[in-house]
Formats: structure tokens, C-alpha cells, sequence
């Protein structure tokens, strides 16, 4: 017999996943540009890519990048007319473009948008195994022939009835509206798993007052409230405290889900789109069985979104904490239904997180020393 040696490498799926989150496709009318892929920087000319006339495209992402840090990217895809976003978005499918939510910028004016935004949504999932956001938005008021209780009316009526947890619909308090609460989901200093709520973020930026009706009534928290109500996104104040900020951000789930706020959304999708990659490394692969070694050894493969999302830095002995919390024995289950077909089902553990804080101030009177 003559001495060989062979020499093979395995791939054991470690090294590193796309990185979508923070990364937005803008669809929207614009003056130049029509029917391409465009992207977008800090550094871009806006007028020289969608155009020089004004356009609800270019407004929302010069609100988007000036509220957004210093390595905001985005993507847009001009049209050439409003209502054509669907034959933009089928486009971005089929080019695979690379993003985390879709912002469709012309207003939706009847409720069937809404359905076939969240039907393209769902079809996007079903036929490419992408996990995405859109989010929609209402036209802005008309502070000639509106009042405050009319734009809320009119907010209300279109988005009642709507269930669709991968749709958010944002009321354009004014025509920035739209492009301040994106870039604040990409902000550096938050994370996916915050709510853009977070005031340690900071205010709005380029918002310094807040806009007025027909009647010359600002923009106030009664109507804020009405409208977060009807799981609108909307500006927020605090009273005696500068800066105007940002309220939860809403989706139109439908009452009592776990998926009524972006936050739980981005999370639990960032976490679908790495397991998909695991999984289909794992297809056909003999090392994943029903012996009882392999199912703990895969619980633990499984298991490493959930490990790297859980990872928390401390500076100056205050703890960022992760997105989630470290997954615990149990999170990860692996099921065999059949000889062939295997379940993997994973827990995840968002943090608390204060929305509504109570404070209460107290004496002591004795005269104890």
C-alpha cells in the first residue's frame, strides 16, 4: 500500500451575515432619475441625483440623513410618477437590493394601498425569504383648508381595520415628518432594538417649532395622543423641556400583538434573516440528527444570533446593553417531525424598556438623627 495524505477544509457557517439593518429603499416621484437605483450618502448633491425641483423623494431623505449619523447610507429608486411604487419595489426584489425597510414617500390617500403594500411585503417573505418593513404615509395637512381634527378624522379612517404588523403608517404632521422619523431609526446612536422614542438620542433635528392648522392651532399633545391612538408615529414635546422628540413607532398590528412597536419588529426579523442562513447551511447535512448529541450541538449553532445580539459593552461603569438579552437553556428547540423534516424554534428576549415613568417624592419628618 503507498502512504497519501489529503487535506479538505469545512465550512462551519461562522463567518459574518449581510448586514441590512439601518440600510432603507426610499420609493418615491422624483424629478430626474426616473426608474434607477441611486445611492446615497452624506456627501450626496440631492439635486444633482432626483433632481432640482422640489419632490416628496428629496425632501424625505435630506429630513432623513439630517436626522440620521455620519455613515448613514440609503438607496432610492425615483419614479416618474406618484402611485408607481409597486413596479419599483417588484424591481428592487428581482436586483436583490439590500435593505431593512422600504419607505414608500407619496401619500397613500385610500385604504386598498395599504393592502397591497402589505400584501408585496408578505410576497417578498413567501417568495424570497426576505424579512421586511414598509412604511407608509399619509398625505400632509393642508394648513389652508385643514384643521387638526380633520387631519386626525381622516388618519383614523384610513388606518381603521388595517392588520398588518410589517406595515407602519406615518401621519405627516409636515412634509418632513416622514424622512426625520427614518433617519431616526438609523441613527448610530441607537440601537435597532430601541424605540425612537429614546430622548438620550437627542431632538429632532431641523425641527425647532411645531406646524399649525388652518386655524393657526399648533400642533399640540392632544393631538399627538389622538393620533398615536390610531397607531400613528407622531412629534412629541415635553413640557418646560427643550427640543421636540419623537413618539413610539407604531405598525399597524393589529390590538394585543407583540409586534405593535418597530422595535420588537427589527429584532425579531434581523434574528429571522441569520437563522434562514444557518438553516439552509444545515440542509442535507447528516451532522444535524435526532441523536441526542446533535441536537444539543445544534442548539448551540442555532443558538449564535441570539449570542451575538445579546452582547452588552459597559463604559465608565454604565452597561449598553444588547438588543436582546443572552439567550438562556431551553431558547433554542430542535424538533424532528419526521426523518427529514426538523423544526428549530428560538426565544427571544427583548429588554424592558421606560415609556411611561412614575415618579413620587416623599418627606421624612422625624426627628430621628
Amino acid at each position: 500500500m503507498l502512504g497519501s495524505v489529503s487535506v479538505s477544509s469545512t465550512d462551519s457557517g461562522q463567518g459574518d451575515f449581510t448586514t441590512v439593518e439601518k440600510q432603507f429603499l426610499f420609493i418615491g416621484a422624483a424629478g430626474k432619475n426616473a426608474g434607477t437605483v441611486q445611492n446615497i450618502d452624506q456627501t450626496t448633491n440631492l439635486d444633482e441625483v432626483l433632481g432640482i425641483p422640489p419632490s416628496k423623494l428629496k425632501t424625505c431623505i435630506e429630513w432623513a440623513r439630517n436626522n440620521a449619523g455620519t455613515n448613514w447610507t440609503c438607496i432610492a429608486m425615483p419614479q416618474a410618477a406618484a402611485g408607481t411604487w409597486s413596479v419599483a419595489f417588484d424591481t428592487a426584489m428581482a436586483q436583490n437590493l439590500v435593505c431593512e425597510m422600504v419607505v414608500i414617500t407619496d401619500a397613500v390617500t385610500v385604504q386598498a394601498e395599504l393592502g397591497a403594500m402589505n400584501v408585496a411585503v408578505t410576497s417578498a417573505e413567501n417568495e424570497y425569504g426576505r424579512y421586511l418593513h414598509m412604511i407608509a404615509v399619509t398625505a400632509a395637512i393642508d394648513t389652508v383648508t385643514q384643521d387638526w381634527a380633520d387631519f386626525i378624522a381622516a388618519f383614523e379612517t384610513l388606518q381603521d381595520g388595517v392588520a398588518a404588523p410589517s406595515l407602519s403608517l406615518v401621519p405627516q404632521v409636515f412634509a418632513g415628518w416622514l424622512g426625520a422619523y427614518c433617519g431616526r431609526l438609523c441613527h448610530e446612536d441607537q440601537s435597532i432594538a430601541d424605540t425612537p422614542m429614546r430622548t438620550a438620542s437627542g431632538a429632532i433635528v431641523g425641527l425647532s417649532t411645531l406646524p399649525v392648522d388652518k386655524s393657526g392651532i399648533t400642533f399640540n399633545m392632544s393631538h399627538a395622543k389622538a393620533l398615536n391612538d390610531a397607531r400613528g408615529t407622531v412629534p412629541q414635546v415635553y413640557a418646560d423641556y427643550a427640543g421636540i422628540y419623537c413618539s413610539d413607532g407604531m405598525t399597524l398590528a393589529p390590538e394585543a400583538s407583540d409586534f405593535a412597536v418597530i422595535e420588537n419588529c427589527r429584532v425579531v426579523n434581523v434574528c429571522k434573516r441569520e437563522i434562514r442562513i444557518l438553516a439552509i447551511k444545515k440542509v442535507g447535512d447528516r451532522e444535524l440528527n435526532s441523536t441526542p448529541a446533535s441536537i444539543a450541538a445544534n442548539e448551540t449553532y442555532f443558538m449564535r444570533p441570539l449570542i451575538d445580539r445579546s452582547k452588552t459593552t459597559t463604559i465608565n461603569r454604565i452597561t449598553k446593553p444588547g438588543d436582546v438579552k443572552k439567550p438562556l437553556d431551553g431558547d433554542v428547540v430542535i424538533t424532528w417531525k419526521t426523518r427529514t423534516n426538523v423544526a428549530v424554534s428560538l426565544l427571544i428576549r427583548p429588554y424592558n424598556c421606560p415609556k411611561a415613568i412614575e415618579a413620587t417624592v416623599a418627606l421624612e419628618l422625624s426627628n430621628g438623627v
